[in-house]
């Protein structure tokens, strides 16, 4: 999702990055964890970005959590 300046979201940057971490095997062992790396990445490599929570990243990539072995295998 893009927003109307055709810039990324600070969601569509976390959702990559999500994805990206789960692919490489670069996780935590809990999703609170994991949702609070993704927040401070978003920060450092993003400072510009819209500002966002670590509530609303939860809710964004809970599924994606859930989902991760399955991701991870291909499935």
């Amino acid at each position: 999702m893009a927003s109307a300046s055709g810039h990324k979201t600070s969601q569509h940057l976390i959702e990559a990055e999500a994805y990206r971490r789960i692919m490489a095997g670069e996780l935590p062992e809990s999703f609170d964890e994991f949702a609070g790396q993704l927040l401070a990445w978003l920060q450092q490599t993003h400072p510009g970005a819209s500002p966002i929570t670590q509530n609303i990243i939860e809710d964004q990539i809970r599924e994606i959590w859930h989902r991760r072995h399955e991701l991870i295998r291909g499935g």
